[in-house]
């Protein structure tokens, strides 16, 4: 017959470190029997592990079965879904489901990178806990703009490649001086994998008149010009009410 084991304990903020479900659990190891040695202390080996329990910590599941306070901690105790070992004291947990898993407190960080949380602020992506770059990063929702690179929440301009944008940032990617600031937020050219603005689309993207292959000319339809120039249209999207992008 299997022996009777506790129930499982629950692990909530401020609760004690061990709950037994009614079973008794013993700080001190007992004494030994009247056929032992006087004054003899027994000792007790975990049904579990097997080991000798030799610091008198033990918990009395069906006698005369006993497990040691360590087998007990691992089988009956919810673990750190970070250090993956017991949680005694408190733990932290979501309510609303979307964090999977409890934490201890000081294993409550990025799950990337491992920093504390500014201002308790944090993202859940995967069921995990990230700060904001690294939520971001995994969400894809990351400006791909050169200059930037950072998160974006709320309004976002996307290229017909889906690389997401702040819409301030998607600018003509003409390689000449001065750089050339005019956002695409709307009709562009895409040309030998830039994004141009209509006029340095037509300018070859910087190429002279001398330096255009023969026969090319600049065509107003949608092809643009023989060399290639498409025309894209940007795509705007608000990451603020979509949320996650997966």
């Amino acid at each position: 017959m299997q022996p009777k084991l506790p129930a499982r304990s629950k692990t909530e903020r401020g609760s004690k470190a061990l709950h037994t479900g009614g079973q008794q659990h013993y700080a001190t190891p007992s004494v030994a029997s009247s056929n032992d040695e006087a004054g003899k202390k027994k000792v007790r080996v975990c049904v579990r592990c097997q080991g000798r329990i030799e610091d008198g910590r033990w918990i009395s599941i069906e006698a005369p079965s006993v497990l040691c306070e360590s087998c007990w901690k691992n089988m009956y105790l919810p673990k750190c879904r970070r250090c993956n070992l017991p949680i005694e004291k408190q733990a932290v947990s979501s309510s609303d489901g979307q964090l999977k898993g409890k934490y201890h407190k000081d294993c409550f960080n990025c799950f990337t990178c491992s920093k504390p949380f500014p201002d308790k602020v944090f993202y859940v992506y995967d069921g995990r806990p990230l700060c904001k770059y690294h939520y971001h990063e995994a969400n894809e929702s990351l400006c791909a703009a050169a200059t930037c690179g950072q998160p974006i929440e709320g309004p976002c301009a996307v290229s017909h490649t889906g690389d997401k944008y702040h819409p301030e940032h998607l600018t003509c990617e003409w390689n000449g001086y001065p750089k050339c600031d005019v956002r695409l937020n709307g009709e562009y050219w895409e040309l030998e994998g830039r994004m141009l603005c209509e006029k340095h689309a037509k300018n070859d993207g910087g190429r002279s008149d001398e330096n255009r292959r023969d026969g090319e000319r600049w065509n107003e339809g949608e092809e643009g010009r023989a060399s290639g120039a498409r025309k894209r249209m940007t795509r705007f999207i608000d990451l603020g009410a979509l949320g996650d992008l997966r």
